[in-house]
């Protein structure tokens, strides 16, 4: 085997093994500790956004999967000023039209909850945190 073929044989080893090293390891870092969140069915790392347009969830109703002792982050972004409610943690936040509120707390209650536009009593997410 010539030199420049073993070279060549190296860089692709290295290169593989460098992809593997990231794909294993997520893609990259989280701000969620390493902890998924299942968003419509999808686990994602991090914060879980919502978008509201026109005083209505983009894409519907975002249905969110956690377990119990996980910290729920949520971030809801509209052009719309409302009050965003976390039914059932009995938490509302004001947000302004063109805005965002957050939502960063511990699920410490099983069960389903609603999140809802209070003022419109439009709901754009069902919580869902689990034993």
């Amino acid at each position: 085997m010539s030199d420049r073929l073993r070279i060549g044989v190296g860089v692709v080893v290295v290169a593989a093994a460098v992809v593997l090293f990231i794909v294993l390891q997520g893609g990259g870092s989280s701000d969620s500790g390493g902890k998924q969140v299942i968003v419509n069915g999808k686990a994602v790392s991090g914060v879980a956004t919502i978008r509201v347009r026109n005083g209505k969830p983009v894409g519907g109703i975002t249905k969110l999967v956690y377990t119990k002792g996980d910290q729920i982050q949520i971030k809801v972004v509209s052009d719309v000023a409302d009050e965003v409610h976390l039914h059932g943690y009995d938490i509302g936040k004001d947000v302004k039209a063109g805005g965002s509120v957050t939502f960063d707390l511990p699920a410490s209650i099983e069960g389903v909850f609603e999140m809802e536009l209070e003022s419109r009593s439009e709901q754009i997410a069902e919580l869902r945190v689990n034993p």
